[in-house]
């Protein structure tokens, strides 16, 4: 009995590791987040921000940062009062202090996405600084 604990256990904990890489990984294709490309200024909540996070990993969808992460650890990006519910995510006005920000450009602990899922580019994560800069408004 002991025996078939332990495999249970070795089994179990890579069952859970495969189960956690594979569950963040959402159907998105790069050409489905491309779409996706932010003006200069101006930059809407509804019309861009939140369309970026659907295509990426927090639609409502999302096993990634989905309604379900928000009651795990209080972060989601599945609707605006998640993206903005703790103040360290998303500063409105500073995007260097934006975790989402310093997340997306790799310099706050792990680099997001992971870097085998679509990346966001240039645009994007400039759109994303910008919406941020703005006051980070739900427009």
């Amino acid at each position: 009995m002991r025996i078939l604990g332990y495999i249970l256990l070795i089994f179990g904990g890579f069952g859970a590791a495969v189960w956690l890489s594979w569950s963040c990984k959402d159907q998105i294709t790069g050409a489905d987040l491309n779409a996706i490309v932010f003006p200069a200024k101006n930059v809407s909540y509804s019309k861009y921000v939140q369309p970026f996070f659907d295509r990426g990993c927090g639609g409502q969808n999302s096993s990634c940062h989905g309604p379900e992460t928000f009651n795990q650890n209080g972060f989601a990006l599945d609707v605006y009062d998640h993206v903005i519910a703790s103040i360290s995510v998303v500063s409105p006005g500073a995007p260097d202090a934006s975790e989402l920000i310093l997340s997306i450009e790799g310099r706050f602990g792990q680099k997001m996405p992971p870097a085998d899922l679509p990346q966001p580019n240039a645009n994007q994560i400039t759109g994303l600084r910008q919406w941020i800069k703005e006051g980070a408004q739900n427009n």
